[in-house]
């Protein structure tokens, strides 16, 4: 799109960026000029409030977020009692909300960000676990998922004391410091359920027969909030499409929009889905970069005031190209801020590369919001530990991240103690994390791996459908190793310590050899070509030496590796069925779980054991006791799993810290196990477990120096 379609959002003046210019272009909302067009999306964090307050982690949370966006948007924050979708979430039903988060809006502008805050109000998807009652709505009916409880519907009258409470908060948080609200009318929250409707089936004027008539909760809603606080900025989340047969469509949310602007929205910030839709409200496995983004420039078209994209925009020039088609004013970045704090400052330098890439996995973020834990992140282990004290790398100043580091990943000045030597072995993503740990600490590292590039587990699961993008990951990694210089051997097998360099003089040696599928024993695999996963993703030979897939399928294990086996024979053309112990999907989240089931649609899950291969299939017993035989041409095995770790080099097992003697083969080096070396579990793990065990290794070596 020309500058001049653009019209008023646009603004060039000044000096471009030289790498993204629309990104970086100055953009005016509301009474606000925001320094360019990047935003930090409003997320639930899980972590950092007490009874509505804000503690020392969500103020450092925050700011790291805030870093060099235009406008940070502090996540869900309950308007009234009722409508709280989390513990963990600010409250702004009450005065003590103004002194309680003075200092949250302040930890945002001291980093340049405009401070905004997001009011909502969870409705029928509130859990009755959090507030200790059951839900409110406009209607007695459920959400699809997550709360099985009937609501109570809203009485005329405190319908408008609800919207009386969204003005109240909108004051109080104008009185805290914050310059903008973001209204949440989207994702199936309260406003949202007036939209719908499947979820609106009042007869008061809150109802209506179709949108138009049920927007006018949230146009009072919008009302209530301008007239309370007449100097704040109010911005509103809108779905694009609920994205349900029966919720609102695009169409719908047109005229919702329009209504709303009538009302004094003067911006959006367009998502899509709603508790139980496919997609969720979340971007996840092989959902497009930008999914939603159509859903915006849908909007875009028929309002006048400025309209922010969000949902799994990940790069700069994602961003860029979304602005330059004219389909949106501005990104909102969530998962992306979460994956790499300095994400903006990167961007703005061209350095897109060296950005470490958001997976979308959810296991580190949303997945543990179900479990009532705290996000963290898959990629990022440090998100929710931003108030510890960073380490001092040894040679240099104090640890600093993204752009504010040289090219050794350490500030000049004058350090203490002397390098350490480590040697990892394995290139996956325990063995890559390590290896840039220390490097990033000022440690020398010599990092071996077996096949001919580094990624391990990363590598296998990019063959997979729906993570493709782990690539991404592999090569941030390689650069980043590359920039911290690194020492990386490929095509070098480790199987004893004579196959490690210089093992003596070392350390710390840090066994990242990743783990491998364990066919159980079972009897007649002669019966039918057979592969592990690996093999079959590597395509390899089965069994009886053949390489071509025939159907029917039969893939043993219901973990998420076994369900990205059955999706990749499933598009491959070939009918697939699982047999499973334990639950299917049971290591994976939530959210992803339901996507991979969306995905291998009629695909049967059984829940069983295998007992013998036949030539007719796989002779198996359910969960009563039944036996009988799955008609089976090829088989894969994708479970169990078990850590791959060469016999010499597995004997005690040291932690980081410690110095004494290791066994003979490692001639007195401590050996540490990290990733699945150790246990199997899931990527966030292994790199989190990385990077402590560089930490401890670290910390040890400063004491001792």
């Amino acid at each position: 799109m020309s500058d001049s379609e653009f019209g008023h959002r646009l603004d060039l003046a000044g000096p471009l960026n030289k790498h993204f210019p629309l990104l970086f272009s100055p953009l005016s909302v509301g009474q606000l000029r925001l320094r360019n067009r990047i935003l930090l999306s409003a997320m639930t964090t899980g972590f950092g409030f007490l009874k509505g307050a804000p503690d020392a982690d969500a103020l450092a949370y925050y700011r790291h977020r805030s870093r060099g966006v235009a406008l940070a948007v502090v996540g869900f924050s309950a308007v009234a009692p009722e409508g709280r979708v989390e513990n963990a979430i600010a409250w702004l039903w009450n005065d003590d909300a103004v002194g309680a988060l003075a200092s949250l809006a302040e930890a945002v502008s001291g980093e340049g960000a405009v401070p905004a805050i997001q009011l909502g109000h969870g409705g029928r998807q509130v859990s009755p676990a959090v507030i200790g009652e059951p839900p409110v709505a406009p209607s007695v009916l459920p959400p699809a998922v997550h709360v099985r409880v009937p609501p109570r519907p809203l009485s005329t009258a405190e319908t408008t004391d609800v919207i009386a409470a969204f003005g109240g908060a909108a004051r109080r948080a104008a009185d805290a410091g914050f310059a903008a609200v973001e209204i949440h009318g989207g994702h199936g929250y309260l406003i949202s359920q007036f939209l719908s409707a499947a979820s609106n089936h009042r007869s008061d004027r809150y109802g209506g027969t179709d949108a138009a008539g049920r927007s006018r909760f949230g146009c009072e809603v919008i009302e209530a909030v301008k007239a309370a606080a007449e100097d704040l900025t109010v911005i509103v989340r809108i779905n694009g499409s609920d994205l349900t047969a029966d919720g609102l469509t695009p169409e719908d949310a047109v005229t919702a929009a329009g209504r709303f602007a009538e009302a004094g929205a003067e911006g959006f910030v367009v998502s899509a889905g709603v508790y139980g839709s496919i997609p969720w409200t979340i971007p996840l496995l092989d959902d497009p970069e930008g999914i939603f983004v159509p859903f915006a420039e849908e909007v875009r078209r028929h309002v006048d005031v400025p309209v922010a994209a969000v949902g799994r925009i990940t790069t700069p020039e994602s961003a860029e190209a979304a602005l330059a088609a004219g389909s949106c004013d501005a990104v909102a970045l969530g998962r992306a801020l979460l994956a790499d704090s300095d994400w903006v400052s990167k961007a703005a330098e061209g350095r897109s590369s060296s950005i470490r890439p958001c997976i979308a996995t959810v296991q580190g973020c949303a997945g543990q919001l179900q479990f009532g834990e705290g996000i963290s992140c898959s990629v990022n282990p440090e998100v929710g530990r931003e108030a510890l004290s960073a380490l001092s790398p040894v040679g240099g100043g104090e640890e600093r991240s993204g752009a504010e580091q040289g090219g050794n990943g350490r500030t000049a000045g004058a350090g203490g103690g002397t390098p350490g030597r480590i040697l990892v072995v394995g290139g996956g993503p325990a063995g890559m994390e390590a290896s840039r740990r220390a490097a990033e600490l000022g440690h020398q590292v010599t990092l071996l791996e077996r096949r001919e590039r580094l990624g391990g587990a990363l590598l296998l699961a990019a063959l997979t459908p729906g993570l493709g993008h782990f690539e991404r990951l592999v090569q941030w990694y390689e650069g980043e190793l590359l920039r911290l210089g690194v020492e990386a051997r490929l095509g070098v097998a480790v199987r004893s310590a004579d196959d490690l360099p210089e093992v003596s003089g070392a350390d710390a040696l840090m066994l990242a050899t990743g783990a491998v599928t364990a066919p159980e024993a079972l009897e007649g695999y002669e019966h039918l070509p057979a592969w592990t996963l690996e093999d079959l993703l590597r395509g390899e030979a089965s069994s009886q030496e053949t390489t071509r897939l025939e159907e029917p399928v039969v893939v043993l294990g219901g973990g998420s590796r076994a369900l990205a086996a059955a999706l990749w024979c499933k598009r491959e053309g070939c009918e697939v069925s699982l047999i499973s112990k334990e639950r299917f999907g049971r290591d994976t989240a939530g959210l992803t779980r339901r996507a991979y089931f969306e995905r291998l649609g009629s695909t049967r899950l059984l829940r069983g054991e295998a007992t013998h291969i036949v030539a007719e299939g796989v002779a198996w017993v359910d969960d009563d006791g039944t036996h009988s035989v799955l008609r089976a041409a090829s088989l894969v095995v994708a479970e169990p799993v078990r850590p791959r770790v060469p016999r010499a080099l597995g004997g005690v097992e040291l932690s980081a810290s410690d110095t004494s003697a290791g066994n003979s083969a490692t001639e007195g080096v401590p050996v540490v196990r990290i990733g699945d070396a150790r246990d199997p579990r899931t990527i966030g793990d292994a790199i989190a477990e990385a990077r402590g065990a560089v930490n401890e290794f670290h910390k040890a070596k400063q004491a001792r120096s």
